[in-house]
């Protein structure tokens, strides 16, 4: 089992091209499991959770999954708790596992947006982030429109070309400086 630290810096590492310093922010699904399989089997990675005082708690996923998972297995089988708590401690989640948990909390986090509430990510040491859906309403923009090249190569525009859009969501995000790394 790989802790979440270590996979979270190597995604980092790998995410910048060597030779010229590029960093690549295009979406992984591999990426995505290996993190969310780290959190499941992880029992050592914690996270600090802040409010607007500082620091409130700690919270451990894996410990918490297991936990309730422990508690479903208790509560349907009539194994003890104990035993529940014992099987769990030994479980490895699978790679299938953390797909099924990732597709889950992406569905929970879109079926959420529709409530129109916002959503807060809860403080964490440097952060502070919520969001929000928004509808764009649809319309008519107008954008330049490349027609060639000059000798240099660089784009020769035209006047303005109208493109008709439709109404979408989008996701607007907050994130104002935490309260607690204020200094008085």
């Amino acid at each position: 089992m790989q802790d979440v630290k270590e996979i979270i810096k190597e995604i980092e590492k790998k995410r910048i091209e060597s030779t010229t310093g590029k960093k690549y922010e295009t979406r992984s699904q591999k990426d995505e499991v290996a993190v969310m399989k780290g959190i499941l089997n992880d029992p050592s990675y914690e996270v600090s959770v802040y409010d607007k005082s500082g620091c409130i708690g700690v919270y451990n996923p894996s410990k918490e999954i297991r936990k309730m998972i422990g508690g479903i297995i208790t509560n349907t089988t009539g194994v003890q708790p104990n035993e529940s708590k014992r099987i769990m401690d030994n479980y490895e989640f699978s790679t299938n596992d953390a797909k099924a948990m990732i597709s889950f909390s992406k569905e929970f986090i879109n079926s959420y947006m529709h409530t129109g509430r916002k959503m807060s990510l809860g403080g964490r040491e440097k952060s502070d982030v919520s969001f929000i859906k928004r509808t764009i309403p649809g319309g008519t923009i107008k954008s330049p429109e490349i027609v060639g090249t000059n000798e240099n190569g660089d784009p020769i525009y035209s006047n303005t070309k109208e493109t008709k859009l439709e109404e979408y969501e989008t996701i607007k995000v907050f994130s104002p400086y935490p309260q607690w790394l204020k200094k008085e």
